[in-house]
């Protein structure tokens, strides 16, 4: 998928991490976090290192990861009016700034991705281009 989907996706994902509590629970979230934080800032053009493996190698990152890619589904699906330039240029991101609005449905198709990749439906390399949410239409596998 294109850097800047992938880069934007992971630095509102970040947002949307469940913060650690007094009981324990969302301990692993600082350091997913953290590492999204970096992928999203710009720096890794060609090879955003979104770390799914990292971030979903326990039952507790999972979790996290999945609480916040809903979390950001639920925001997404507030409205349908595009993310505007300006906004998103207020995210840090560097490398380049927005030009242009980004469609939700954008977001919505990166989300579902990652879904389906958490789910183990997805399978291919980064050198794969049969899935690109972001760049082309995702369809959902209903495997």
């Amino acid at each position: 998928m294109s850097d800047s989907v992938l880069e934007l996706w992971l630095r509102l994902l970040s947002l949307h991490l469940p913060e650690p509590n007094d009981l324990g629970e969302h301990q692993a979230t600082p350091e997913i976090r953290n590492r999204w934080l970096l992928a999203s800032r710009g720096y890794f053009t060609g090879c955003v290192p979104h770390d799914m493996w990292f971030a979903c190698s326990t039952a507790e990152g999972s979790s996290a990861v999945r609480c916040a890619i809903e979390s950001l589904m639920e925001s997404l699906n507030l409205s349908d009016v595009p993310l505007d330039s300006d906004t998103l240029n207020l995210l840090g991101i560097e490398g380049g700034t927005f030009t242009g609005e980004i469609e939700r449905q954008v977001l919505r198709d990166v989300g579902f991705a990652f879904l389906d990749l958490i789910d183990g439906k997805i399978h291919g390399t980064a050198a794969s281009t049969e899935v690109m949410p972001g760049s082309i239409p995702y369809q959902r596998s209903t495997a």
